[in-house]
């Protein structure tokens, strides 16, 4: 090979690394989605809800042709900000992230901001002082969940005038918005109805759990231990980890959940469908863990309009189950 055409052969070869190396601009065409690089940080895999939720995200991500790096943050908030600043140093086109609380995100997501790589917040909501810093956040809307349970629970009590109904509540983690919102949705329901159904319906007491099923057991163990349970008329709780856990413990007891004790939980678990169909649980409010069709709808919408076109806001349809509705009419559950 003569000089000139050695010449336009090293030419050619270092125009295509750089057009391989560079990040595509917002506004990305369909034609470049396969250099399209995803940071994608999971929580943690603490729930059949939770490993759900990552296969769904990570499925449609790759189905429309982006590349996926997935790091999972084991339940634990450093390890989480350490993956999401090896995104930033791969220079990732977006990040996805599920934070595990609300707070302590802030340095890490100026770091995304400062290298122009937009944040996609998918499930729990996170507190800053500067909004901007993510582009939008996509998830459930955790207190109309509570107040789905808290319909049910007035609708279930509502020919029991004059009567005092007492609620236990089994909280999730502390400090988290499914945690603070479900618990705000439940009691401002209950709340609103007394006046409409002469039902007192109260909260006696609650019970931190963490959204993991043997710390659920160990707390209503520990509450029927202090001879707490037989007042009991409702177990509301925030998950059905924590629901499984809490009726591992009631067999220690002559409670019938179901029966004796109403039981509202919320996620939808085929395991506790299973329970609702056996007439074990009375109410499951689903919290819907496929959000990959948003995500990968809301990623694809900002890369080819620009951020201008994506809602700060993006809720995922969720619905309710209860015993007194036809079991034909579930959907399958795949988690």
């Amino acid at each position: 090979m003569d000089k000139k055409w050695l010449h336009i052969f090293l030419s050619i070869l270092l125009m295509t690394s750089l057009s391989a190396c560079q990040r595509p601009a917002e506004g990305t065409n369909e034609s470049a989605k396969e250099s399209i690089v995803i940071g994608f940080s999971q929580s943690g895999t603490e729930s059949s809800w939770r490993k759900r939720h990552t296969e769904s995200i990570r499925t449609e991500l790759e189905k429309e042709g982006y590349e996926v790096l997935y790091r999972n943050g084991y339940m634990n908030q450093e390890r989480q900000i350490q993956d999401i600043r090896s995104f930033i140093v791969y220079q990732v086109d977006a990040i996805v992230f599920t934070p595990l609380q609300e707070d302590g995100w802030e340095p890490i997501l100026e770091e995304a901001a400062k290298a122009g790589i937009p944040v996609f917040i998918v499930d729990r909501h996170v507190d800053l002082a500067d909004p901007s810093l993510f582009l939008t956040h996509i998830g459930p809307s955790f207190k109309a969940e509570g107040n789905r349970a808290g319909l049910y629970v007035s609708n279930y009590f509502k020919h029991h005038e004059n009567e005092t109904i007492n609620v236990l509540e089994l909280t999730g983690l502390s400090d988290t918005s499914p945690t603070q919102l479900r618990s705000d949705g439940f009691r401002e329901t209950i709340k609103r109805d007394y006046a409409k159904n002469n039902v007192t319906i109260q909260v006696t007491d609650a019970l931190n759990g963490d959204f993991i099923r043997r710390k659920g057991k160990e707390v209503i163990e520990q509450y029927i231990a202090e001879g707490k349970m037989d007042d009991i008329d409702v177990l509301f709780s925030h998950n059905d980890e924590m629901t499984i856990g809490a009726l591992e413990a009631l067999k220690q007891t002559d409670i019938v959940p179901g029966k004796d004790i109403v039981i509202v939980t919320i996620d939808a678990q085929k395991e506790m469908i299973d329970n609702l169909k056996n007439g074990i649980v009375n109410c499951v409010v689903e919290c819907n863990p496929d959000a990959g069709i948003f995500v990968k709808n809301a990623i694809s919408r900002y890369l080819s309009r620009g951020r201008s076109a994506v809602p700060k806001e993006i809720y995922v349809h969720e619905t309710v189950f209860s015993s007194d509705m036809d079991f034909d009419q579930i959907p399958p559950r795949n988690y």
